[in-house]
């Protein structure tokens, strides 16, 4: 087969790709049309792959084909690819031997060929593909397949055109023809034996220019169809919308609000319930404590003493022996003279039957009521310890003023009474010689005063001691100082 002849049957090639791409697949289309292309590209011995697919094809199977278009294209595209760049050919040029290859791929093989051999008369040029030599005066005299450009330039119009979209229902069937009963895109399955056998056709470009008026109509009277009511609308909603969430914000701050003066009174409860039972602790140990420290006292005694005969009792001589049995003697009858203090200690600071479960049925309102059950407690007083310290001081230092104050008192009184005595004695006898016996009367009365005031005295010098000796007591038995 000559060049001329398959450029010829690839530019017919092209162009039933062409057809094939956008015909209409109706009854006045004949089939053979569409094998066109695939029995020239046969001829052309570039679908060896696509006749070996092609055994079983009947006229029906035109979908099934269809979907080998792409596959088409592609063996096309290797049949139009320069064998040197791997791209498809451009500004091609035939060789003697019909091979075609790019312009540019061939000045290069041809500069390359004469760098290497600078000396010697002009190189033939080998062929890339064949290997046939062929002597070279330029690239320039070369021919050039116009045939094969134009149909590369062809192939990239179709390449580049977008393709037809294909049934849904019917696979592979372009949607080339528009239904006006039912205003769709339908293919020519669906047109003869579809659904709409009965309606109404029209070609894709009456259908566009009818649609593209309609469209202006419709998209006009759409851009104005209820815009204000929308924007109203709109505005109204995003308006509530933000009055909603900003109640919906106040109220979430005032539950925030809530939890937290709940969670700081929980807090607050916590931390004095614990306090109650630091203190009951403290308590137990200011109790036991100096029991404890009695009894290891005279346990340490005991074991100095054993200490001690255990060192003088191989001592030979006399004199030492009874020095130190004498000491050895002393120290046991201390020891046995010291009381044991007692096992058992006057203090009971644990709750009876205590059970968090029942704070189980408290009401949030209620939560600051949490306290200790108090009963068959030591502590039926909540006073921290610095402050028990402080209040014993300062009572004992005002009960002793008070007493020094009264006793102070009262024997200004008693020296006030006798200077009163004399000096009214005085002047009854130097003017009121008369009223002498008044005046004894009188000084009787104050005497009897006076008794009266020294028994009160020393009532109130007898109540302050034993107050203050009550006080001494308690301040020694629970070492609150």
């Amino acid at each position: 087969m000559s060049i001329a002849t398959s450029c010829q049957n690839l530019d017919v090639t092209m162009e039933m790709l062409r057809r094939v791409d956008t015909a209409v697949f109706t009854e006045s289309f004949p089939s053979s049309l569409i094998w066109a292309p695939y029995e020239i590209l046969y001829k052309l011995g570039c679908t060896k792959k696509v006749e070996e697919k092609d055994k079983l094809r009947t006229e029906d199977d035109v979908p099934c084909q269809l979907e080998n278009f792409q596959d088409v294209m592609e063996l096309l595209e290797e049949d139009l690819t320069c064998p040197i760049c791997c791209g498809l050919f451009e500004d091609p040029r035939v060789l003697p031997c019909s091979h075609n290859f790019c312009k540019k791929c061939l000045e290069g093989i041809l500069e390359g060929n004469i760098r290497s051999v600078v000396w010697r008369p002009p190189p033939l040029f080998k062929c890339p593909t064949c290997r046939k030599e062929t002597p070279v005066t330029g690239i320039n005299n070369l021919q050039v397949n116009y045939s094969l450009k134009g149909i590369v330039e062809k192939y990239n119009k179709i390449k580049v055109t977008p393709k037809m979209p294909m049934c849904k229902v019917h696979s592979g069937q372009p949607l080339n023809i528009f239904c006006r009963t039912d205003m769709q895109l339908i293919c020519g399955v669906c047109a003869t034996r579809g659904d709409h056998t009965k309606h109404v056709f029209c070609s894709i470009e009456d259908a566009y220019s009818q649609e593209k008026r309609a469209f202006e109509t419709l998209f006009q009277g759409f851009e104005t169809w209820r815009c204000g009511d929308a924007l109203s609308r709109l505005d109204t909603l995003e308006t509530s919308k933000r009055k909603a969430l900003q109640m919906l914000t106040k109220d979430s701050d005032k539950v925030k609000e809530f939890f937290e003066k709940l969670q700081h009174t929980l807090e607050q409860k916590r931390n004095e319930i614990l306090s109650d039972f630091e203190t009951m602790k403290l308590a137990v140990m200011q109790a036991y404590d100096p029991e404890i420290n009695k009894l290891n006292t005279i346990l340490q005694e005991q074991r100095m003493a054993f200490n001690i005969a255990e060192a003088f009792k191989d001592v030979s001589e006399p004199i030492i022996f009874l020095q130190q049995m004498q000491e050895f003697r002393e120290k046991i009858k201390v020891i046995k003279e010291t009381p044991l203090p007692c096992s058992s200690v006057d203090i009971n600071p644990t709750i009876k039957n205590f059970d968090t479960s029942q704070w189980d049925g408290i009401k949030l309102v209620d939560v600051d009521k949490l306290s200790l059950p108090q009963e068959n407690s030591m502590l039926n007083f909540k006073i921290s310890s610095v402050f028990s310290h402080k209040f014993i001081v300062t009572s004992l230092i005002c009960l002793f003023i008070l007493a020094a104050t009264r006793m102070t008192f009262v024997e200004s009184v008693f020296d006030n009474l006798q200077c009163w005595k004399t000096q009214l004695f005085t002047i009854g006898s130097s003017y009121l010689a008369d009223t002498a016996e008044i005046a004894d009367h009188a000084v009787f009365y104050w005497e009897q005063m006076t008794d009266g005031a020294s028994l009160l005295s020393e009532k109130c010098k007898n109540y302050t001691l034993v107050v203050l000796d009550n006080v001494a007591q308690f301040v020694c038995k629970y070492k609150l100082l």
